[in-house]
C-alpha cells in the first residue's frame, strides 16, 4: 500500500482541481504503481494500462453495463450503451447501416458533413477580429449533422439540450443535484420535442435514422417509444461530443506545436492522419464506465463483483508498451493506417473496444477530416486570442472555449 497510496492521492488531488492540470504525468506512474486502484472521490476502482482497459472493454462476460447508478443512464434512459449481448448487437446493427454503411458515408453523410462544414466555416471571422471555433464551427458541425441524419430539423434548442445532457450525464461525476436537474429539465424538452416525430414515423416511416429506429424490431417487437426517445437523447450527445472536442484539441495543439501545422500545409493528405493522432494524443472522451459482473482478479487486485471500474482511455492511448513514443503529437502518425483505429481492432481507444465499440466512429472520422480539411485549406495559419485555454474535465476533457485569430490563406 505504502507504493499506491501517494499516486492514488495525487490522482485524487487532480480530480478535485483539474483545469489546466496535465493529467499524463500521474497516468504515467499509475501504470507503473498502481495500474488498477480504488479513487475515492470517483466511487471506482481506476484502470490505466492498455492491456487491463482493453479487456474491460473486451470481455463482456467479466464487464458489463452500469446502470441504475447516478450518470449516464439516469439522464439517457436505457440506450444502447446500457445494453449488451444479442440485444446490444441486434439493435446496435440498426444504427451501423446509416452510421457506417459506405453507400451513406460516401454519398448522403459527406455531402450533409461538407455543405455544413463550408456553411459555418464561411461565417467564421477572420483576422484581426476574434473566432470562438467551438460555437463557430467545432460543434454545429456535427450537431447540424446528427439532425439531419434523424430529420429532425434545427430546434433553437439543440444546443442547449446538448450542453445540459451531456453535463449531467457524463461529465457530472460529482453528483451535483443542480447539474443533475438541468440535465433531466433538457431532456424531459428533448423528449417532448421528439415525441410528435416518432408517432409521425411509426406510421409513415422515411428514410432517415429516426425511421430506422421506430421500425426496428427486436424479438418480434418495435423499440418502445421510451426507447426510441433514450436513442435519440443519446445519439444526438454522443453524435457531437467526440467530434466537437477532439476538433477542438487538434486545433489547439496544432497551434502549440506550428511544424506540425505546417507539415500538414505542405501535405494535406496527413490530415486523416492527424485527426486519428489527436484521438490518441488528448481524446476528448478520457474515460470508460463499466461495472464488475463477478469477482474479478486484475494482476494483484481483486475488484468485487458490483464494482464500478472506470479504464481511462487516456491513458491507455499513452501506454508506451503499446505505441512508440507516446509523448510526441506527431500528425503522421497512422499515415496509411488510420481506419482501423474506427474499428474494434485498432489500438486507439478514443471510440473503445470490442462490441461496445462506438458506432459512430466513422462518422466523427468523415466530420474531423473535412473540418480539417477546410482550415487548411482557408487559412495560412491560426493562433491564440489571448492566453492558451486551458483544458478542462474529467470524463471529457477539451478546452470549454476556442477563441482564435484566423489569417486567411492568400
Amino acid at each position: 500500500m505504502s507504493a499506491i497510496r501517494p499516486v492514488a492521492e495525487e490522482f485524487s488531488a487532480y480530480l478535485a482541481d483539474n483545469v489546466g492540470a496535465d493529467p499524463y504525468p500521474v497516468f504515467g506512474r499509475m501504470r507503473e504503481e498502481a495500474p488498477v486502484v480504488w479513487i475515492e472521490p470517483l466511487g471506482a476502482w481506476v484502470l490505466t494500462r492498455w492491456d487491463d482497459i482493453t479487456a474491460m472493454l473486451e470481455d463482456g462476460e467479466r464487464f458489463g453495463p452500469l446502470m441504475n447508478r447516478p450518470g449516464t443512464s439516469s439522464i439517457f434512459g436505457r440506450a444502447i450503451l446500457q445494453m449488451s449481448g444479442d440485444e446490444h448487437r441486434r439493435k446496435d446493427a440498426i444504427l451501423a447501416k446509416r452510421l457506417r454503411s459506405p453507400r451513406h458515408l460516401g454519398a448522403t453523410i459527406e455531402e450533409i458533413v461538407s455543405g455544413l462544414v463550408h456553411e459555418y466555416g464561411e461565417q467564421l471571422p477572420v483576422a484581426p477580429e476574434v473566432a470562438d471555433l467551438r460555437t463557430g464551427l467545432t460543434e454545429p458541425v456535427p450537431l447540424g449533422a446528427i439532425a439531419e441524419l434523424m430529420d429532425m430539423g434545427k430546434a433553437g434548442s439543440f444546443r442547449t439540450w446538448y450542453n445540459d445532457i451531456v453535463a449531467a450525464g457524463t461529465s457530472n461525476i460529482r453528483q451535483d443535484p443542480v447539474v443533475h436537474a438541468k440535465g433531466e429539465a433538457a431532456r424531459d424538452e428533448l423528449f417532448e420535442f421528439v415525441t410528435p416525430s416518432i408517432e409521425e414515423r411509426r406510421t409513415c416511416p422515411g428514410d432517415e435514422l429516426l425511421s430506422d429506429l421506430c421500425s426496428m424490431e427486436y424479438e418480434g417487437e418495435r423499440l418502445s417509444d421510451d426507447e426510441v426517445r433514450s436513442f435519440t437523447a443519446f445519439l444526438l450527445s454522443a453524435g457531437i461530443e467526440t467530434t466537437d472536442r477532439a476538433l477542438a484539441n487538434l486545433v489547439k495543439h496544432l497551434i502549440l506545436a506550428p511544424e506540425q501545422w505546417r507539415r500538414l500545409k505542405a501535405d494535406p493528405s496527413l490530415a486523416s492522419s492527424a485527426a486519428t493522432e489527436i484521438l490518441r494524443f488528448r481524446p476528448p472522451v478520457q474515460a470508460v464506465v463499466r461495472m464488475a459482473n463477478q469477482d474479478i482478479e486484475m494482476g494483484q487486485t481483486v475488484v468485487p463483483a458490483e464494482s464500478k471500474l472506470m479504464g481511462f482511455v487516456a491513458s491507455a492511448n499513452h501506454d508506451p508498451g503499446r505505441f512508440d513514443d507516446p509523448e510526441v503529437f506527431d500528425v503522421g502518425r497512422f499515415e496509411g493506417v488510420e481506419r482501423p483505429n474506427y474499428t474494434p481492432i485498432g489500438p486507439v481507444r478514443a471510440f473503445g473496444a470490442g462490441p461496445h465499440t462506438c458506432t459512430g466512429s466513422l462518422l466523427a472520422k468523415l466530420e474531423m477530416e473535412r473540418t480539417l480539411e477546410y482550415l487548411l485549406d482557408r487559412f495560412d495559419r491560426f493562433e491564440f486570442a489571448g492566453d492558451v485555454p486551458p483544458d478542462t474535465g474529467i470524463v471529457l476533457r477539451s478546452p470549454v472555449a476556442l477563441d482564435v485569430v484566423l489569417h486567411p490563406a492568400a
